[in-house]
C-alpha cells in the first residue's frame, strides 16, 4: 500500500537485488535513494497522501542492467509540468526529480490507455 512507512520494505528489497550486483555501496544507496523519490512522489503527488492505494514495482537485474518499472493509478503524471528547482537553493523538497534523473541512466514515463501511470527506470550496472 502507498503508506510512507512501507518505503521501509522497498529500501529493504531494494538493497537486496543490490547485493547480487557488484556494485559499491554508495552506487547502490544511490539507486535505492531514485526508487525511493519515484515512490514517495507518488504517494505525495499521484495519491495526495491517500495511503490504502496500490503501488507495484517490477525488477528485471540483468548481468549488466536493472530495470525498475513502478506503477501506479494515480493522478496522471506529466513530466513536462515539473520545474526541477536549483539545487542551490537551500530548502527542503523538491529535488525527487533531479535526483532520480542524476543516478538512472533512463527514465520514462508513460500513461496507459487503462489509467496506469508507469516510471520505467533503467540503471546501467558495469559490472
Amino acid at each position: 500500500m502507498s503508506h510512507p512507512k512501507n518505503l521501509k520494505d522497498v529500501r529493504k528489497a531494494i538493497k537486496e537485488i543490490m547485493s547480487k550486483t557488484s556494485l559499491s555501496k554508495e552506487d547502490s544507496g544511490c539507486i535505492i535513494l531514485a526508487i525511493d523519490e519515484a515512490c514517495s512522489n507518488i504517494i505525495k503527488h499521484g495519491y495526495k497522501n491517500e495511503y490504502n492505494r496500490k503501488i507495484d514495482l517490477n525488477f528485471r537485474l540483468e548481468p549488466n542492467l536493472l530495470t525498475t518499472s513502478i506503477i501506479d493509478n494515480g493522478i496522471k503524471f506529466d513530466k513536462n509540468s515539473i520545474k526541477i528547482r536549483n539545487i542551490t537553493e537551500i530548502k527542503p523538497g523538491g529535488l525527487g526529480m533531479y535526483i532520480i534523473n542524476q543516478v538512472m541512466d533512463k527514465v520514462e514515463y508513460t500513461r496507459t490507455p487503462e489509467g496506469f501511470n508507469i516510471i520505467k527506470m533503467v540503471k546501467k550496472l558495469n559490472c
